[in-house]
């Protein structure tokens, strides 16, 4: 079966996003973990605040991919 290049662009962009995702989305949890085990409150705060953008980051690529579908 031949795919035109819109429809490969597409399938290529969808891996992409789904690759980003899976890895900010282990990113996001390891910093979750590491506010856990903290006992620092700098530090505790500092892996709060990157958790917190990589959520931002996981609705992004979440919207990229609703918008290819």
């Amino acid at each position: 079966m031949q795919l035109n290049d819109m429809e490969t662009k597409k399938i290529l962009d969808q891996g992409m996003l789904t690759r980003s995702l899976i890895e900010t989305e282990t990113a996001m949890k390891k910093c979750q973990v590491y506010t856990e085990m903290a006992k620092d409150a700098a530090v505790k705060g500092f892996f709060k605040e990157q958790a917190k953008g990589l959520e931002d980051v996981v609705g992004y690529f979440k919207k990229g991919m609703v918008e290819l579908q």
